[in-house]
């Protein structure tokens, strides 16, 4: 326990410093899910000025964060639906899903009775993304 907080503790403050630091702090908060201090951090991180982060940051929520990791992804996808740089983090959902690694569209239509209509957009762009118009 005392090694999940200190674990926990690093990769909070590592994901706020620069570069290299930020990104290999979401690997581990990904692991730390379902701690809601690490889910909430990888939240914030959708809106991080480095692409790479928001895109990391997406896989891991949709890899290790189930329904609620792949819902928080589509509401900052919907929110930003005419941002370029949430197109990467749409496109490597689209890679997650076609390649059956993780049933996003799936899990999201599960829920469908709790999406915001951020979710709702971002899950209609992610669907035509995948099968088209």
């Amino acid at each position: 326990m005392a090694k999940d907080s200190d674990a926990l503790r690093d990769a909070l403050a590592h994901s706020h410093q620069g570069g290299l630091e930020r990104i290999q702090s979401i690997a581990i908060l990904g692991r730390l899910i379902p701690n809601e201090q690490a889910v909430q951090r990888l939240k914030e991180l959708l809106n991080d000025e480095i692409v790479t982060v928001e895109v990391d940051a997406a896989e891991t929520l949709a890899r290790h964060g189930g329904t609620e990791g792949i819902l928080a992804v589509l509401h900052e996808l919907g929110r930003r639906k005419d941002d370029p740089d949430a197109d990467y983090m749409g496109y490597r959902l689209y890679e997650l899903d076609a390649g059956g690694e993780v049933a996003v569209i799936e899990l999201a239509e599960s829920a469908s009775e709790t999406h915001s209509d951020y979710v709702a957009v971002g899950l209609e762009n992610l669907r035509r993304l995948r099968f088209g118009n």
